[in-house]
């Protein structure tokens, strides 16, 4: 066992509590997206077969769905091709579209009542 194993840790500081505030912030605003869009999803008696009629339901809808699709695995081909530095900023990108999410859910549940 090395008795030096740890010294490269010394310098390590703890988060200041602005950074446990925008921490606990964040953490915030994307489990309030993704219970809206649970609830969006599974509630209310929705079932995949409503999913499956939505889809269907017209040419629009479909291109909409092929759309996200493609998006997505263009997204990743980005973020899996290019350097680290850039790979971090780029991967910050699904965690601030989530956080839109909850800011949204967050509004209409503060202004509605409900999600």
């Amino acid at each position: 066992m090395d008795p030096d194993q740890f010294d490269k840790n010394r310098d390590i500081r703890p988060d200041s509590p602005w950074q446990v505030l925008q921490a606990l912030v964040t953490v915030t605003l994307i489990i309030c997206g993704l219970l809206g869009i649970a609830v969006h999803l599974f509630g209310s008696g929705v079932t995949p077969y409503d999913w499956w009629y939505w889809l269907t339901a017209s040419a629009f809808n479909t291109g909409l769905a092929v759309l996200a699709v493609v998006a997505v695995i263009g997204f990743h081909r980005y973020n899996s091709h290019i350097s680290n530095q850039k790979r971090r900023y780029a991967s910050n990108l699904p965690v601030y579209l989530m956080m839109a999410v909850g800011v949204y859910f967050l509004y209409r549940l503060l202004t509605t009542g409900h999600w």
